[in-house]
This record gives structure tokens, C-alpha cells and sequence, in this order.
């Protein structure tokens, strides 16, 4: 019997592996890492072409999503018996970006390095300057790159020339004051603190750097604005690159005063400060009652051994009387005091004896108009007064405040000018001068300083101040619009003993 024939078997069409889906956090891993590949690769060719530092924190966001996705996937795959697959996908994303954030990462500290360390730098070299009193120097630094082409960093005669109002103005501002006042050995030190915050513009990084200053008057935490320009291709030293300067505007300060702390030296010198230069622009003050003011504004305040206080004067008969006598009657011509105070009182700056002609040039405008306060006529284009604050100097001999004033003058053409001088008031009382000696030993001694004046200087002062010089090279000063002759500042410079010497 036949046996039946068997039909040929097809071969089965279903597949050897079942399908298992990729996991949706494994695709959105990868895509955003392929992202954040894409965009730095593309941000980072334009900012080297550019020359510029790649500063995009915002970036860091795409790895630390690309991290957080991987991690998810991961479990989400291992956890599904085999349902779910792509975890090399996941794996793929994940180093991706952790190696890619992590050099972006040290990149960004690098670059954060630099400026710190250059911001450092340049901080520490110009308080020294500022501590050698090099002001000229100190003040070179704070003119933004573009505007030292041409001038030398040593070129003092230069600087005072085209930029006379802003370094009078920088000469005066308080870092510079305290400086000057505590010039002895040692005494004017600098705590660096770092680079308190700093941002980046297209071509220039804006930081602020902190410090504190620390001299026998106390501790004075001081801010420091600086701005680093990219791409400078010439500098003072002859290379490129990054170039800095100190962002000081005419006017600012650089110590932060709700900060102070002072000792009681410090305490005494603010004192000081504060009633000398009072006692000065009363001085100037009394004067625009006229000339029939000037006798008893000459023995309230010049002369030694009178009251001092033009009021005390004017209260008293005898002074009254005493006023027009002792050193001849008042004429405009010269004789009496006119004659004596131009003779003795007037000096150029630093205290130096004029000639005879600056004398009588000077005789002739304190009879035409006396003195003016500081600013009345002075001011710079945007209406600032570049010579505005007292100076204090103390001495083995006198404490010394120097308080700015104008001096009006009438050229040969009856043309009204205006020259800068000083007031120097002094106190030279023995008993203030020993308490000052013995106050600066204890601070140099270690005295901690406090935010609280002691309660013996909450009480009015009654130091005998005495008006003993007026100091002007009488060489009157042209304010001038910005971009006239002779550059920002304008004009020549003026008085010498505010402008150059700190006067």
C-alpha cells in the first residue's frame, strides 16, 4: 500500500527576536546632548573667530537635562524585563555630556580664573602707587586704553595738561586723602578680599574688586570698579590682549563709608577735618558781606589772639575799633591790613613766597571781590566741581586744612577770570597737638577700631583755628566743553598747588 505524500513545509515568517521599543527618555537623552554638542561646537567657532571668551552659563542647563534623562532611561530600561531597550543610546548621551559639560565647566572656571587673578593684580599694583603717592601713575590707570594713546605713563606734565580737572578731581577723592595722610612707614596697609562680582559685555569684562585699607585711623573697606577691555592690540608695555583700567568717574569714591571703622585717631582726625574746614568756609563766608566786612574778617580770623569768629568780633566795641587801627587804616589803594595780609598772608602753592607783582595782582582782586567759595564758578561741563574737598595735613608743628576757593580776576581787558586757590587754616595748640601724638601711638599699637565715635568728640570742638595762608598761582582756569583744545580736561592747567601737588 502507497504511503500519502507530505505537503513541503514553508519556513515561518515571524522574526527570531521579538520587537521591544527604545525608550522615549533614552531618544530625548541623546537628542538634547546632540543639541548641546551642536550648540557649543556652533557658539564656540563664531567666539574664536571673533576673539572673543565663550561665556554662556545658560548652556550648563542642556548636559544637567541630558544627565537627568540618561539616568531615567536607564532605569526605566532595566526595570522592564526586556520591554524596553536603548539603554547604549542612554549610555551614549550620558557620557556625552558629562564629558562635554565638564570641559565647558573647567573652561568657564579658567576664564574665571584669568580675570580674577589679572583683576588681582591690577588692583594691588595701583593701591601701591596710590600708597607711594604716585598719583600721576594711579591716575594713568583709571583712563580707559583708548584714551592713553599718546602719553606715557611717566608723562606727569602731559597728564596735568590734557587732563587737568579729572586728576584734580582724582587727587581728591577720600582713597587718596587717607593715603596721603597716613604716608609714614608702614602705616597705610592693603587687605586684598577678591573679585566681588563680575559680568562680561561684547568686548569688555565689568568686575568689582574689594579690599580693606588699614592705617592708624582705623580700618576702611574700599571698592574698586575696574573694566577689562579684549582685543587691544597696543598697550603701555607694548603687548595685546586684555587691557585694564580702573572704572573712576570725576567725583566718585572708592571707600564705602557705612563700612568704616575708626579709632580714636581716626575720630579726631575726621573731627579736625570737619571744624577746620567749617572754620574756612566761614572764612570765605563773612566775605560776601562786602569790604565793609574785611577788618573784622581779618581779626576774626586772621589775626592771632582774637576771637575766632567774625560775630565775637563785631559784638566787641573794642575789637570793632581795634579793627581799623593797629595796622593802619583800610584803603583800597594798599597800606593798613590789605597791605599786611597780601604781604603775609598770599603765597603760591606749597607756601612758596610770590613775586611782587602776584602780590599786588593778588591785593587787587581780594579789594575787588574777595574770595569765592569753591564751585561757584568752577564747575565742568556736566556741572561737577572738579576741587570741592578739604585736604587735612597734620604736622609735628600745626594741623593744617586747606579748604578750595576761586579767586576772581579782572584782566587788562576788564575781562572777569577765575583763578583756584587754597585757605590753609591751622591749629597749632599745644595741648591738640600731644593729644594727637598720643592717640596715633595707641592706634599704631593695635587699638581696635570701633563704628562709634567716642562721646568726647559728640561736643562742639573749640579749636583756635587761625587762617595763615591763601594759595593761588592766580593762573586762571578755562573750563572747557569735552573735545576742546587740549583734550577732556581742556585748556592749561591751573593752579598748580591743587592740580599738581595736591594742595
Amino acid at each position: 500500500m502507497a504511503e500519502p505524500t507530505q505537503s513541503p513545509a514553508l519556513p515561518s515568517t515571524a522574526d527570531a527576536t521579538p520587537y521591544v521599543p527604545v525608550s522615549w527618555t533614552a531618544v530625548a537623552a541623546s537628542s538634547v546632548a546632540s543639541l548641546f554638542a551642536s550648540l557649543l561646537l556652533a557658539f564656540g567657532v563664531a567666539a574664536f573667530t571673533n576673539k572673543k571668551p565663550l561665556l554662556m552659563q545658560e548652556l550648563l542647563v542642556l548636559p544637567v537635562i541630558t544627565v537627568v534623562l540618561s539616568f531615567a532611561a536607564r532605569r526605566i530600561i532595566r526595570n522592564s524585563e526586556g520591554t524596553r531597550t536603548g539603554e547604549r543610546l542612554a549610555d551614549g548621551a550620558w557620557w556625552t555630556a558629562l564629558v562635554l559639560g565638564l570641559g565647558y565647566v573647567a573652561y568657564l572656571f579658567a576664564i574665571d580664573f584669568s580675570v580674577q587673578r589679572d583683576a588681582s593684580n591690577e588692583v594691588k599694583q595701583w593701591v601701591e602707587l596710590v600708597r607711594e603717592d604716585k598719583i600721576e601713575r594711579a591716575f594713568y590707570k583709571s583712563l580707559p586704553p583708548g584714551a592713553r594713546a599718546g602719553i606715557a605713563r611717566d608723562d606727569t606734565s602731559l597728564l596735568r595738561t590734557r587732563f587737568r580737572d579729572e586728576l584734580l578731581s582724582f587727587r581728591n577723592s577720600d582713597l587718596m586723602r587717607l593715603a596721603q595722610r597716613n604716608n609714614g612707614d608702614g602705616e597705610f596697609t592693603f587687605e586684598p578680599a577678591g573679585v566681588a562680582d563680575w559680568s562680561y559685555k561684547p568686548g569688555t569684562i565689568d568686575c568689582t574688586y574689594t579690599g580693606t585699607v588699614k592705617c592708624p585711623e582705623g580700618h576702611f573697606p574700599i571698592l574698586v570698579p575696574l573694566r577689562g577691555v579684549e582685543g587691544i592690540t597696543a598697550s603701555e608695555s607694548g603687548g595685546g590682549g586684555r587691557q585694564w583700567s580702573i572704572s573712576w568717574k570725576p567725583g566718585g569714591g572708592f571707600v564705602q563709608l557705612d563700612k568704616i571703622t575708626r579709632t580714636n585717631y581716626g575720630w579726631l582726625v575726621l573731627l579736625l577735618e570737619w571744624d577746620g574746614g567749617g572754620f574756612g568756609k566761614g572764612f570765605v563766608e563773612q566775605l560776601n558781606f562786602g569790604p565793609i566786612a574785611y577788618p573784622f574778617v581779618y581779626h576774626g580770623f586772621v589775626l592771632e589772639g582774637t576771637p575766632s569768629d567774625a560775630s565775637k568780633v563785631m559784638q566787641n566795641s573794642s575789637l570793632i575799633l581795634a579793627s581799623f587801627v593797629p595796622l593802619g587804616v583800610v584803603t583800597a589803594g594798599g597800606g593798613g591790613y590789605t597791605r599786611h595780609l597780601a604781604d603775609t598772608v598770599f603765597r603760591l602753592p606749597g607756601g612758596e613766597k610770590p613775586e611782587p607783582g602776584q602780590t599786588n595782582k593778588f591785593l587787587a582782586a581780594w579789594n575787588a571781590q574777595g574770595l569765592f567759595e569753591g564751585g561757584r564758578r568752577l564747575k565742568d561741563p556736566s556741572g561737577g566741581v572738579p576741587d570741592k574737598e578739604n585736604v587735612l595735613k597734620i604736622t609735628d608743628a600745626a594741623v593744617e586744612v586747606h579748604v578750595p576757593v576761586e579767586i576772581p580776576i579782572l584782566n587788562t581787558t576788564g575781562k572777569p577770570e577765575t583763578a583756584r586757590g587754597r585757605v590753609v587754616v591751622a591749629c597749632k595748640d599745644p595741648a591738640l597737638l600731644a593729644k594727637i601724638k598720643e592717640y596715633k601711638a595707641a592706634a599704631l599699637r593695635g587699638e581696635k577700631p570701633s563704628n562709634n565715635s567716642p562721646e568726647e568728640f559728640t561736643r562742639k570742638p573749640d579749636f583756635p583755628w587761625r587762617v595763615v595762608r591763601i594759595e593761588s598761582d592766580l593762573v586762571p582756569v578755562n573750563i572747557q566743553q569735552p573735545g576742546g583744545p587740549g583734550g577732556p580736561g581742556g585748556g592749561p592747567p591751573g593752579m598748580h598747588g591743587a592740580g599738581g601737588h595736591g594742595g
